[in-house]
């Protein structure tokens, strides 16, 4: 299935950031559960998508946009099986952020009409940047440099302070992750998981919401929602041998969880 985006884009070359452009309909507007230690931005330019973050739904029309914080696990998909989206999203080196901006910031959509105006128009301007010209990089910097002046003014939250997860919780956040994402379709507990680890579960429990922001259970689910989402987007199937697949352990909870996080019921998913 296509993606927006791939997950852990970390690794930068010459440049500090990477752009990615999006023109997707129906199924392809999904981007399964993952984090990164880089600054997101996502703009949508027309049509509609829904942005997840943490257990917080976002239902994202025309101009609207949001700021994704280091570490903070996120996903996108579709809103109706027949929607289009076109948009931009701006990924951010961490180091690059903390050199100009500063470190252990928050940053965050402020909400007013000049600051959306000028988002979507620098959104437009990277989309409609050609990519394969010889003075790209130069371009896009100086596009960069404008976010940045942007983001600066108006777009840190001043009474808030954001914990940047050293490389060593990143490291330990990264193990966590594989090992659900391994085994989401299995009777995974806090316990169990932790007793893998070697650690005792309340241990276990604080690391986890430290280096991931979010608790174990919230990011279980999340995972196997995710997964679950992709599977009723790829055809047809039956929602309990769904919620089975996924690790749920029944039809009821698999509904329940699923339009807690996506704020629709599996049957109104796939419409």
């Amino acid at each position: 299935m296509p993606r927006l985006y791939e997950s852990y884009n970390d690794v930068f070359s010459l440049l500090p950031v990477k752009i990615y452009k999006h023109d997707l309909t129906g199924s392809c507007i999904n981007v399964p559960l993952h984090w990164h230690r880089s600054l997101e931005i996502t703009v949508t330019l027309t049509g509609c998508i829904r942005f997840n973050t943490g257990t917080n739904n976002f239902d994202f029309g025309e101009s609207d946009w949001i700021f994704v914080n280091s570490g903070e696990p996120h996903s996108c998909r579709y809103i109706n099986p027949t929607d289009h989206f076109s948009g931009v999203s701006v990924v951010i080196s961490l180091p690059f952020i903390e050199k100009w901006l500063g470190k252990n910031l928050f940053f965050y959509n402020p909400e007013l009409p000049d600051v959306t105006s000028r988002i979507k128009e620098i959104a437009s301007e990277l989309f409609s940047v050609d990519t394969e010209a010889p003075d790209c990089q130069l371009l896009l910097m100086s596009i960069l440099f404008k976010i940045l002046h942007l983001v600066k003014a108006h777009c840190i939250r001043s009474d808030a302070k954001y914990h940047i997860s050293s490389e060593q919780e990143m490291h330990t956040a990264i193990q966590f992750t594989d090992y659900i994402e391994r085994h989401y379709k299995e009777d995974v507990t806090l316990g169990s998981v932790a007793k893998h680890f070697q650690y005792s579960a309340s241990y276990f429990s604080r690391l986890f919401k430290a280096s991931l922001g979010v608790n174990f259970h919230s990011y279980l689910n999340f995972v196997r929602v995710s997964h679950a989402a992709e599977q009723l987007a790829s055809g047809p199937v039956n929602l309990t041998e769904c919620a089975f697949h996924n690790g749920f352990p029944n039809t009821k909870s698999f509904i329940a969880t699923f339009k807690k996080l996506y704020g629709c019921t599996p049957s109104n998913f796939i419409g």
